[in-house]
């Protein structure tokens, strides 16, 4: 119907925005088959979730900073079906009686809103949309890991939210990235100040499972500073290249892939 073509027109308008940092209202128009009229209306719309500004005959991400950190909203729209699956996936890992903590990214937060029925489950988190997600669960004893706040990743980071992960010991760890950079057998991040929160967290986690859907893979990023060989599981969308799956072999890593039901 209606309503789901205009969706999936603005998650597009979302990915190219993401992809290219500027959208001309004239070319979307082509790409996407639809009047300059409807464009118009979608990125008012956009602009009005904070994900998008326009100005005269296109639009910017919202905080687009040169691509290099694109704020949360924006993110919860991109490969949404494919996060939702990998999510589900990953929440399914997490057995009753797990320790777990539950890293900051949009992969992450879906797997929160999977986790909410889960039983004897203790979670920790330095996200505030995942804690958000998981204060009115049963079943959950959450913590929330203290700290600087920052904006565009909704999560709270520095010394203060570190020391508090090393005084806790987790049976898994769902880790999200911006990118794999499986040449250089690392994992990149969009913002700096998120490396040595994650690096602690997984310092502290015996099995670490990485979310990440099929676009990731290959991604060179600004930052890469966490080794790939400390993730134990990739849970993605879709097979990734063949050079991926090779260091992944000689990594020893599990990778799960939603839309089949084989590891490799």
């Amino acid at each position: 119907g209606r309503m789901t073509d205009g969706l999936v027109r603005r998650q597009r308008i979302c990915e190219l925005l993401l992809e290219q940092g500027y959208v001309d209202v004239g070319e979307l128009s082509k790409q996407l088959s639809a009047d300059t009229a409807t464009i118009r209306r979608d990125l008012q719309k956009l602009e009005s979730e904070g994900t998008a500004r326009r100005v005269h005959g296109g639009a910017y991400p919202e905080q687009g900073r040169e691509g290099v950190e694109v704020d949360f909203g924006l993110r919860m729209n991109f490969h949404t079906e494919a996060k939702r699956k990998i999510a589900a996936r990953a929440a399914a890992l997490v057995k009753n009686g797990d320790t777990l903590f539950l890293d900051a990214g949009t992969t992450s937060y879906m797997v929160a809103q999977e986790l909410v029925n889960h039983t004897s489950l203790v979670v920790a988190t330095n996200s505030l949309v995942a804690a958000e997600v998981l204060r009115a669960a049963r079943g959950v004893t959450l913590f929330v890991v203290g700290g600087r706040y920052l904006q565009h990743t909704r999560s709270l980071i520095g010394p203060m939210a570190e020391d508090s992960i090393r005084s806790l010991q987790f049976r898994k760890m769902i880790l999200a990235t911006a990118g794999i950079d499986f040449k250089h057998q690392a994992l990149t991040m969009s913002a700096l100040e998120e490396v040595p929160i994650k690096r602690t967290a997984v310092e502290r986690s015996e099995q670490v499972i990485l979310v990440a859907d099929r676009s990731k893979f290959g991604k060179p990023s600004l930052i890469s500073m966490i080794p790939l060989d400390v993730v134990r599981t990739i849970v993605t969308d879709a097979p990734p290249p063949d050079e991926a799956l090779e260091v992944l072999r000689t990594l020893k890593i599990e990778l799960l892939t939603t839309n089949s039901t084989d590891a490799a």
